[in-house]
This record gives C-alpha cells, structure tokens and sequence, in this order.
C-alpha cells in the first residue's frame, strides 16, 4: 500500500474507531506526509473521546463574530465569521491553496470543506442554540465559505434557525464552545455582533459567563427584546 493512501486510510480508521492513544500514534506517522490534515483528524478524534480521558489546553484560537438576520422581527438565521490563529491559518493555507496565489478556487474549496470543515457536523460546529431555556439540536451549516484575509483563515457560514424564533416571547441565547477544549472561541474585540434587518429598539444583547446549563460558556450571548 502507498504510503499516502495508508496514512489515509488510518487517519479515517481512527475518525471512526476513536481511541487517543492510536490517534497520537497515527498522528506522528501521518505527520510526515500531510500535516495539516493529520492534525485536522486527530483534533476531531480528541473531541470524540468521552469525558475524563483527555482534556487539554486549547490547539487552535479563534477569533468570532456573529450576525443576527431579522426577518418581520423574528430571527431566522446566525451567520458565523471565525478568524483562525497565525499557525493554523498558515498550516491550512499552505496545504489548500496549493497555486499559491492566496485565493482558495473552487476545487480547493470544495477540499477544504470536506476534510476541514464538515467533520465539525459531528458537534454542530461548536455552536451552541437556546431559544426559550430549550437547546435547539441538529443544526446544519450553509453558504460555507473559506477565504485569506492579512495571511489569515478566514471561515464564513450560516446556521438557520428552525424555526425562526421570536426574541419578544423568549430569550435567543447563542454561543461558541468546544467541550474538549481543543478549539478555543473569543469574540473580536470590536463589531463582533452586527444585525441585517430591522431588529425592535427595545431588543438588547447581554453578555456574561454563563451559568446552569451554559455553566462552562465563557462568552454566551443573550438577546431578548421587550421589558
């Protein structure tokens, strides 16, 4: 078997076979070959493995932002903007743009997408929904893109909500947060909550470390809208 296809062939038997331990060992095999995507599969392996086998500092930072599509008052949909740390975007970069004219074309997209963003399905792209204290589930991603912005990664998506909700009646509450801890998420540091449509003037955002069920969420977002 080819070198290559074997590191493959491992990676996807660790993906769905998941122990860290072969992981780790998979890892440094394939690490020669394809970094980028070594790494890509293990943090997904990691984030698999169940509570009390491994917890570890963050490996990959992002910088977020979330917009608030408003349609006749009602909220229908979360579009994410996700800025990735200096490593991991020129990691990725150099293993997707492979012209190197810092453009991701439309078959380095579809790439990317695949091996790089579409595993994150397995836990709703560490996107975490609450509209009135209940956690909406099986969310789906659309209008993925990826681009290079100042050498950085740059992800873009969309997460509808179903069905849209009304921020008058209940409280929307989002947040990013990887349970395993091997991404971690923080807003930028400015215009990181940007709304299209007409929002209510009485409608407000909070934002505070969460408590009960968003107990370990350091950045959750409140909106509600009415006294």
């Amino acid at each position: 078997m080819h070198q290559k296809t074997k590191c493959n062939w491992l990676l996807l038997h660790v993906m769905f076979n998941v122990n860290w331990i072969p992981a780790l060992r998979v890892f440094k095999y394939c690490y020669m070959f394809n970094k980028i995507k070594a790494l890509l599969i293990v943090l997904v392996s990691f984030s698999l493995i169940g509570k009390g086998h491994i917890f570890a500092n963050p490996d990959v930072w992002v910088k977020a932002g979330i917009t608030y599509q408003f349609e006749e008052h009602l909220v229908t949909e979360l579009t994410y903007l996700w800025s990735f740390d200096d490593y991991f975007s020129s990691r990725t970069i150099q293993t997707y743009d492979r012209d190197k004219n810092g453009v991701f074309g439309s078959e380095e997209l579809t790439l990317l997408r695949r091996e790089a963003f579409e595993p994150l399905s397995r836990f709703n792209y560490h996107v975490h929904i609450w509209v009135g204290g209940k956690k909406l589930k099986n969310l789906i991603a659309k209008n993925f893109d990826a681009r290079i912005e100042t050498k950085k990664l740059i992800y873009e998506f969309t997460v509808p909500l179903m069905p849209s909700a009304n921020p008058n009646n209940a409280p929307i509450i989002t947040s990013l947060y990887d349970k395993k801890l091997i991404m971690d998420f923080r807003f930028f540091k400015k215009n990181f909550l940007m709304v299209k449509g007409m929002m209510r003037p009485d409608c407000k955002f909070q934002i505070k470390r969460g408590k009960g069920i968003q107990s370990y969420h350091p950045q959750p977002v409140t909106l509600k809208c009415g006294k």
